[in-house]
């Protein structure tokens, strides 16, 4: 009996990994990897009279399972399937500078569906490798997805899902459940603990300068040397009693991977850490100096030491580079003769300011979405401060650069969709209106 299972074992394998799946004469590496066993353990499973485990059984027919082509919308279920593999593996480099344990249970099962698809479409349109994918992913996405018919606003069309050497916040909007990245982090165990930190403190005085400290803390600290000097040099985060916790969840430890002889190679603009590309070094932060920067070879560095702590990438993603252009319209509009509010009442809004003679107040929000479809569709106002306040909805300078119509595209589906009207600008768009008037 036992040989007559590990002979049918054998011939599923093969059929599925060499045949279905395409991997040809490397079906058995292909095998051991999606089964999560090492090559001594297959080829012993593959010997006459084996007996096969049965939970390495269920593995072999879920992979089956998977590999079938698929029906419905078989490109939005990739997109988004390659979307999250990307996110899973930026996650392990993230924590251990490598993929040398490697891949992740979401990248390795796309894989096997692309190489299923590609085999019953007789076509290489999907790719069944890690490197494939990334080198796709660093082209627009309608050069490698030809149907983009899920996509009929152009969300993500001209989306990059790997820019600067990492995943982009368009992969992981689409990697995200329903896409949505706010609330998924507004769920964020970091986030969570802040807003209970400052909402446990005295007054609301108190709770929005707590808030305020650690958002510029997070925006101009993305990588810690010691986390214990710079926290405490900060007179107000110095007297938090969780300020440690935060740091746990806010922050993680830069692997030792990421330093070359010794010095960590930081963002001339961000203060992110750069990643070397092979030839060169790349940047997570958009701005088109800090791209030019990376590009020429030019950086700060930092003594590499265990222990050394960066920012979490979806707060570096989500608030360290968007708050860049927060505070900086902050220090212009100060350098103006205005008064600043930084995210007022824990984050009702970026910004409140009102004009050197008291006479105009404004509110501001700042996004970096390089689609204003998806602006359009999920921007929710400016609440309360709608009543009193001139509001606008402020992008960074190289969103417009790199799209002219980004206005007027965003106005008109404001329009469309029978939403509240807004007034959108660029940074310096509106400091010039402002100080102008």
């Amino acid at each position: 009996m036992h040989r007559e299972a590990s002979k049918a074992f054998s011939k599923q394998c093969q059929s599925l990994f060499a045949d279905v799946l395409g991997h040809g004469r490397r079906w058995k590496t292909a095998c051991a990897t999606s089964l999560g066993i090492g090559r001594a353990t297959l080829y012993r499973y593959l010997d006459d009279g084996a007996t096969i485990p049965t939970d390495i059984l269920a593995r072999l027919a879920a992979i089956e399972r998977s590999a079938r082509p698929m029906e419905g919308p078989e490109t939005a279920e990739m997109v988004r399937r390659y979307a999250r593999a990307l996110v899973d593996v930026q996650q392990i480099v993230d924590d251990t500078g490598s993929l040398k344990a490697g891949l992740p249970a979401t990248a390795r099962r796309v894989f096997d569906i692309a190489a299923a698809l590609n085999f019953s479409s007789q076509t290489t349109r999907w790719p069944t490798d890690i490197a494939g994918l990334v080198q796709a992913a660093r082209k627009p996405l309608f050069e490698w997805v030809s149907d983009l018919s899920w996509d009929p606003d152009g969300d993500f069309t001209v989306a990059r899902f790997v820019e600067g050497g990492s995943v982009s916040p368009e992969c992981v909007r689409l990697a995200a459940p329903a896409g949505d990245v706010d609330t998924e982090l507004a769920e964020n165990a970091g986030y969570l603990k802040l807003r209970a930190t400052c909402e446990s403190l005295g007054s609301p005085a108190e709770r929005d300068a707590a808030y305020v400290a650690w958002r510029r803390f997070v925006i101009q600290r993305p990588v810690l040397p010691n986390w214990t000097t710079d926290v405490y040099a900060d007179a107000v985060l110095a007297t938090l009693d969780s300020v440690d916790a935060l740091v746990e969840l806010f922050y993680q430890p830069v692997p030792e991977a990421f330093a070359r002889s010794g010095q960590l190679r930081l963002c001339t603009v961000s203060g992110t850490v750069l990643r070397f590309n092979g030839t060169g070094y790349e940047t997570e932060c958009r701005e088109p100096t800090a791209v030019q920067a990376a590009r020429r070879g030019d950086f700060k560095e930092s003594p590499f030491r265990p222990g050394m702590l960066q920012l979490r990438r979806s707060f570096r993603m989500f608030w360290c580079m968007p708050g860049r252009t927060e505070l900086e319209l902050e220090r212009r509009l100060v350098r103006a003769g205005w008064t600043c509010r930084m995210w007022p009442e824990l984050d009702r809004v970026d910004l409140t300011a009102t004009s050197p003679d008291g006479r105009r107040r404004i509110a501001v929000d700042v996004k970096d979405y390089l689609s204003p479809v998806r602006l359009a569709a999920r921007f929710a106002g400016f609440k309360e401060y709608a009543r009193d306040h001139q509001c606008f909805l402020v992008v960074p300078d190289y969103v417009i650069d790199a799209s002219p119509l980004y206005s007027h595209r965003f106005e008109a589906l404001r329009a469309s969709k029978a939403r509240s009207p807004v007034s959108i600008r660029t940074l310096s768009g509106l400091v010039d209106e402002l100080v102008r008037q």
